[in-house]
């Protein structure tokens, strides 16, 4: 005897309000930490289910997904994907696709959401119908100590920003279907291309400033931090897509004022022996990070000792840069 088909209107009951889609790569431990916080939100439980879209072996898998709590609850799903095939675009499409959920709220498996994130969030989605809501991200206080670090890698965000960053924020399940979820070309930037073309779709982008995550706090050396620094090359292709984003750029080119106050810097160095006056082409550069420094004689010295070391990131970022308005063609900074 054939069954009789559910009740379109149970299934959509059964639905959770709201599902968390999470990327994750090369960062076991970090996922282990982000499950564990999400297993306390305040949420409840029914109403909101977690899909975790990774590249990790099975042995990882085992131990960090299907053994959690979330997991033997029924609140976690995962999918792994070929690592050849792996970004978080490619990954946060399958992850929102793979749930029918109304709300779509994304984290990053290097997070640590506050136990009220999600209920924050969601409230803030009901309030605002149709909206994007993006929440507040600090550096975690757990980990301020690298924050002394010379290197730093970390997020601080007071919503809404213009970045739009998937470390915390949320989308309606039917905004993403319009515009066709992420640009899976996008290899960096993902997050800004998204929100850009919902806003065009006629999202409007409000702070959820009480949906706070915590973001991990890493102290990298010169190599990590330059290796890491890499992808950023891949902007070039956003901003190619979205021109508007060069109102934000000095002279329309230059992405950062680091990139700027670094290039004069490089230009006065290398003509002072000739125009003694040029080593004034330092100063812009000098004054920033006397500004992110302080200036008290010990944060002075501070400056001064790591300040060498920050220009030569910049000027190695800066090429980075040009690698990618070279492939892109397209002139950022």
């Amino acid at each position: 005897m054939q069954r009789a088909s559910a009740d379109p209107r149970e299934t959509a009951l059964k639905q959770p309000d709201v599902s968390v889609v999470v990327a994750s790569h090369g960062r076991a431990r970090r996922l282990s930490t982000l499950l564990d916080a999400l297993a306390e939100q305040t949420l409840d439980p029914e109403r909101w289910k977690l899909v975790v879209v990774h590249t990790y072996d099975e042995e990882v898998t085992a131990r960090v997904l299907e053994d959690h709590r979330l997991s033997r609850a029924g609140t976690l799903r995962h999918t792994a994907v070929d690592l050849a095939v792996a970004r978080p675009s490619v990954q946060r499409n399958i992850g929102w696709r793979a749930t029918g959920a109304p709300l779509i709220a994304f984290t990053d498996d290097d997070c640590r959401p506050r136990k009220d994130w999600l209920e924050r969030l969601v409230e803030a989605a009901r309030a605002h119908p149709g909206a994007i809501v993006q929440g507040a991200t600090r550096p975690d206080p757990r980990e301020e100590k690298a924050l002394s670090a010379t290197h730093v890698r970390t997020l601080h965000v007071n919503p809404p920003g213009r970045f739009t960053q998937t470390c915390n924020i949320l989308y309606e399940r039917a905004v993403l279907e319009r515009i066709g979820g992420f640009d899976e070309r996008a290899i960096t930037g993902e997050d800004i291309d998204l929100a850009l073309r919902a806003q065009d779709a006629g999202a409007r982008l409000v702070g959820a400033p009480g949906a706070l995550v915590y973001h991990a706090v890493e102290a990298l050396s010169f190599s990590e931090k330059v290796r890491s620094n890499q992808k950023w090359q891949h902007l070039a292709y956003v901003v190619k897509q979205h021109p508007r984003l060069r109102a934000h750029c000095r002279f329309r080119i230059w992405w950062k004022p680091e990139h700027l106050y670094a290039a004069l810097a490089l230009a006065g160095l290398v003509g002072v022996r000739r125009h003694p006056w040029m080593l004034a082409a330092v100063m812009p550069y000098y004054r920033f990070e006397r500004w992110r420094y302080g200036n008290s004689a010990r944060q002075r010295v501070q400056m001064a000792r790591r300040m060498p070391e920050r220009w030569l990131v910049e000027i190695v970022e800066i090429g980075t840069f040009v690698r990618g308005s070279v492939r892109y063609h397209t002139i950022l900074l």
